[in-house]
């Protein structure tokens, strides 16, 4: 049986891009389209934890060095 034949992405142009649907999450590299998951619930809780202890970690360093 023959390999299956995939269809090679295609290079827009920034016009395209711009035109593509506000609500369509997509970033473009090198010319080619790639679709982007919305973050997970799981990522959003990490993130705002670790921004959390960023945030807290330099608020002790900014008052050690007054």
């Amino acid at each position: 049986m023959p390999p299956a034949i995939q269809s090679q992405p295609k290079i827009i142009t920034l016009e395209q891009y711009e035109a593509l649907p506000e609500e369509q999450r997509a970033e473009v590299f090198d010319g080619f389209v790639y679709d982007m998951a919305s973050p997970s619930q799981i990522h959003q809780r990490l993130l705002l934890k670790l921004s959390a202890m960023l945030d807290s970690y330099i608020e002790r360093k900014k008052s050690k060095a007054w």
